[in-house]
């Protein structure tokens, strides 16, 4: 989501252009017929991750990071709760690990620090590498959600 520091908030013209490109996916793509899986929009540059998961609890789920990649989240089918929280607040889990771009986290220590967000099919969310965040969530009895995470190269 993007709810920034000033020094985090401005993406350079590449990332820029790979993220309306993303999103430009997203609008011309008939997003229900998706197969899970992953689906190529621009090679490593941007890529769908689409999957259908049982949303938890947020106590039961960790939040996650990257450094390389910019994740939509976008809602095919069901809801989904997110939390968003500055990735420099949150300590660490699970050390970064390159060849993933994945870190976990837990939660930050003034919970007023996390931004939560209730999706609905056809919304999305933004979430930088300055964003920790849980997804998958849910605010009450688990249902099946179908999503699409795509993932845009920053830089």
């Amino acid at each position: 989501m993007i709810v920034s520091a000033l020094a985090n908030a401005s993406f350079d013209d590449a990332t820029a252009a790979r993220l309306a490109h993303a999103l430009e996916w997203i609008a011309q793509t008939d997003m229900a017929s998706l197969e899970v899986g992953r689906h190529d929009i621009a090679g490593d540059e941007i890529y769908a991750n689409v999957m259908e998961v049982t949303p938890m609890l947020p106590v039961e789920k960790q939040f996650e990071a990257h450094r390389h990649y910019i994740d939509v989240h976008y809602v095919i089918a069901g809801e989904e709760l997110i939390g968003v929280a500055p990735v420099g607040e949150c300590p660490v889990v699970q050390e970064y690990a390159e060849a993933d771009d994945f870190s976990l986290h837990g939660d930050p220590a003034d919970a007023a620090r996390v931004i939560w967000t209730l999706l609905r099919e056809g919304e999305l969310c933004v979430t930088p590498p300055a964003d920790a965040h849980k997804p998958a969530c849910t605010t009450g009895e688990p249902a099946r959600l179908k999503k699409a995470c795509i993932k845009v190269l920053v830089g």
